[in-house]
Formats: C-alpha cells, structure tokens, sequence
C-alpha cells in the first residue's frame, strides 16, 4: 500500500476540510443541474407542446373561417354566370393554410426534440448516479477516517510530544549525561518516535525524524471514487 509522510499535525485536518468543501461545492452544482433539467423538461413537455397544438387547432379554425368568408364573396359578388376573383378572400385562406403547415411542422419538431431531450437526460442521471452515491456514503467514511487521524495524532503528540513522557525522560537523561562531561545534546527528532497510522489507528516507532507521521492514504481513500476515476 501507498504511504504519505505528514510533516505538519494540521495536514489532516486541512485535507477534511478541502473533502467537505468538495462535498458541499458537488452536492450544489448537482442541485442547480437538476433545477435547470427540470425547467428544460417543463418547457418542451408542456409549454411547448401545449402552444403548438393550440396553434393547430386554431389554424383549422382560422381555415374554416376564411373559407367561410370567400364563401359569402362569392355568392355577394356574382354577376350572373360570372365568378367574381375574390383576390383577398383567396390570400386570406392561402396564409391560414400556412399557418396550419407551419404549426403542424412544429408539433413534429417538439415531438422529435422531446424523445431527444428525455434520451439526453436519462444519460446524464445514470452517468450522475455513481458520483452521488459516492458523495453520500463513501465521502463521510472518508471524513470520519480523517477525525480518527486527528484524533489519534493528538494523542500521540500529547503522549510523547514536547512536555510528554518521553521528552521529561531524554532531558533527564541528558543531564545525567552532562554531568560527567560534555552536555548531551537533545534535538526533538532523537526523543519523538515515528507515529505510523493506517485505517485511523495509530501505533508508534521510533524514528529519527523530527515530527513525522507516516500515512496510508488508503485509510481515506474512498472504496469506489466515481465515474471509475483513480
């Protein structure tokens, strides 16, 4: 397994902090993408599909009406045997037939765009899934696998740290040691042993490095990160 050596006792906790913050900072973009996805949906599902089939209904009124209209000119304006032209009556039933085509080409497109839409969203909802499964079950693991570090970290520090045990004992010894000749010197590094930690516990050995803690990265890494990222 992977291990990281901690050089400052705030490490952890800073890193608990950065996991929330990414906790907080997906968890809010996730909820805006959904808010957003559900405008999206309520506009093409209803907004959109209500207006233009309005708007085919009423193009078959607006048809029936202008036949209706040229209907009466005709008969108003016959001279005998003779047709009258009627040009306006005529416009005016081409441009509701229009209208109608147009409406009817827009209930397809709706149509069309609404099975895309649903395709589109069903895929980002399954690829989103494994990302808040993840933030709501493995992420606090990871958080309560920080605390125990903390934790652990200072008892260790308060245990064999400055003023502990272990420290009253090396400058005992030193004095002892200075006694009979030159004084012993007394670095923090030769009296602190290494606190090696793995999953949040912690065991001690010594080491002459000042300070250090070895940490396996794994104990808050979380089991399955998502989207099959490392």
């Amino acid at each position: 397994m992977g291990q990281a050596r901690l050089t400052r006792i705030d490490a952890a906790e800073e890193m608990a902090a950065a996991v929330d913050a990414f906790r907080n900072e997906a968890n809010a973009a996730i909820e805006s993408l959904d808010m957003e996805i559900r405008r999206a949906l309520e506009w093409i599902h209803h907004e959109r599909h209500d207006y233009w089939n309005h708007q085919v209904r009423r193009g078959w009124e607006r048809i029936t009406e202008a036949r209706i209209q040229l209907q009466q000119a005709m008969t108003g304006r016959r001279i005998g045997d003779h047709d009258p032209a009627c040009i306006d009556e005529k416009k005016a039933l081409a441009r509701a037939k229009q209208r109608l085509e147009i409406a009817q080409h827009k209930v397809e497109a709706v149509r069309h765009c609404t099975r895309e839409v649903d395709r589109a969203v069903d895929e980002y909802r399954g690829a989103r899934t494994p990302l808040s499964i993840w933030l709501e079950s493995e992420v606090p693991k990871a958080l309560a696998s920080l605390r125990r570090m903390m934790d652990n970290l200072e008892e260790y520090l308060a245990l064999h740290g400055p003023g502990g045990g272990l420290a009253d004992a090396a400058t005992a010894a030193n004095a002892t040691n200075g006694a009979g000749g030159a004084p012993a010197r007394q670095d923090a590094g030769d009296t602190l042993p290494t606190l090696q930690v793995d999953a949040g516990e912690a065991t001690t050995q010594p080491a002459a490095e000042a300070d250090d803690a070895t940490v396996n990265p794994d104990a808050i890494r979380p089991a399955h990160p998502p989207g099959g990222a490392s």
